[in-house]
């Protein structure tokens, strides 16, 4: 992975051209080989590489010249074609599959761009949530809350100081009865 990384920092110019050099290193194997074995499977990697680091489109071309290095190996090491709809019918089944894998490269490039967007969005609401959690002893009497050092602070400080919450001070109609009786009314 760490070549992977360091080729996603250079332009796509420079990834085209270790793309295509690597496509014409596996041609040349390919040649050297000759047409008894079969590499194809290699040419996957510069389709694989143009279509993780640049985009769909440039996975597509390579799937092309793929196939076309593929055949002009084929004709220069001497293949004798006997049948000519078989031997058109196997390019045109590498050049499928050649597409497929540049097509799926692409669409796994995307997704996992897209999950790296929403882990980066998840961590960053994760930092600003505080939680509380557990049980909270509280003073039935008094609302107070003893903390993990066995002090005893009022709920608002207590929440304030595990949260992002502030509190404003006010008094529910109930309780404005009961304390400040008649306070308010139109006599």
């Amino acid at each position: 992975m760490f070549f992977i990384d360091y080729l996603a920092k250079k332009p796509p110019r420079f990834i085209w051209s270790i793309a295509l050099l690597l496509n014409l290193v596996i041609g040349v194997i390919d040649y050297l080989t000759g047409y008894e074995i079969g590499i194809e499977v290699f040419y996957l990697m510069p389709i694989g590489l143009l279509s993780w680091l640049v985009n769909r489109s440039s996975g597509i071309i390579m799937s092309v010249i793929s196939t076309a290095t593929l055949i002009v190996v084929n004709v220069l090491a001497g293949k004798v074609i006997v049948n000519y709809f078989i031997y058109f019918w196997n390019i045109l089944v590498h050049v499928g599959f050649f597409l497929i894998v540049a097509y799926l490269i692409s669409m796994e490039k995307i997704i996992s761009d897209n999950n790296k967007i929403l882990i980066d969005k998840i961590q960053k609401s994760l930092d600003e949530i505080k939680t509380l959690s557990g049980l909270l002893p509280i003073c039935s009497a008094c609302k107070k809350i003893r903390d993990d050092d066995g002090y005893w602070k009022q709920i608002e400080h207590y929440i304030s100081e595990y949260t992002e919450a502030r509190f404003s001070h006010s008094i529910c109609p109930e309780c404005k009865e009961k304390l400040y009786p008649g306070f308010g009314k139109n006599n």
